[in-house]
């Protein structure tokens, strides 16, 4: 390996590791840790399969105690259907944009959702068949083009009269549905599959940051609250920083290594 490859495995692992304690511990999706960082420094068909198939593991792991109810079930079924739909043309869309000013595009989206978080405004919806649809398309499209695309289905049950047992479920396995057509169709975008090796050193350290979430979750050194308000202070700061590391590229003041 040259001087290129061990920063981007560095990179990677790195990414991987946050992910996976980020997942375990908050319950967000570890894709918008992973995609804004890798985006620029790997292409776009090969950071949706990398992160959608670390994010199907997390999904696989947490879904024996985070059971969607049977009445929740078609509400599941149409967010994913209408992502299907407009989920290649996120991705047709997203190579087409240079990847500094794509990076920055997803770290506003990061900033924007974490700032919501932070905030909670309290506002409701009532959930409607039109806008399952709705959200569906916007979360395939968000997908396809920045690689994550569970915030925007995130910010519409939350504004929700659903409790969060009910919330957390369903968010659970559209994330996963999410990440499964993900794989499907940057294949199918990609006919090389040399992403795949990649996930030999993004499976490892995301599993490592997985277990180590868990061994803190189960000491209860921290509380759910001050977990909740870290990760949301994190994906703050993770965005602003990817932020100005563009900012640095676009005016040609720094250089990185890329695949």
């Amino acid at each position: 390996m040259n001087t290129v490859d061990w920063f981007l495995v560095f990179l990677l692992a790195f990414c991987a590791l946050l992910a996976g304690l980020f997942r375990r511990l908050s319950g967000f999706g570890g894709a918008m840790v992973m995609a804004p960082i890798l985006i620029g420094f790997f292409p776009l068909v090969f950071v949706i399969p990398i992160v959608m198939c670390l994010e199907l593991l997390g999904g696989i792991w947490l879904a024996k105690n985070w059971r969607v109810e049977k009445g929740d079930r078609p509400r599941v079924f149409r967010i994913l259907i209408a992502s299907a739909l407009t989920l290649p043309i996120g991705i047709y869309l997203g190579q087409q944009i240079d990847p500094q000013y794509l990076k920055i595009i997803t770290s506003v989206a990061v900033f924007c959702f974490s700032l919501y978080l932070l905030l909670q405004p309290h506002i409701r919806l009532t959930l409607s068949t039109p806008k399952d649809h709705l959200i569906g398309s916007g979360a395939g499209f968000l997908l396809g083009s920045c690689g994550f695309g569970g915030p925007i289905v995130a910010l519409y049950l939350s504004a929700s009269t659903l409790d969060y047992r009910h919330i957390r479920a369903i968010l659970s396995l559209v994330v996963s549905g999410l990440a499964l057509l993900g794989i499907v169709f940057s294949i199918m975008f990609n006919d090389s599959l040399s992403w795949l090796p990649w996930l030999g050193v993004g499976f490892p350290a995301f599993t490592l940051g997985f277990i180590f979430a868990s061994y803190i979750d189960k000491m209860g050194f921290v509380t759910e609250s001050r977990l909740r308000r870290f990760s949301i202070y994190f994906l703050l700061v993770n965005a602003l920083i990817n932020l100005f590391i563009s900012m640095l590229l676009l005016t040609k003041q720094m250089t990185l290594p890329t695949l």
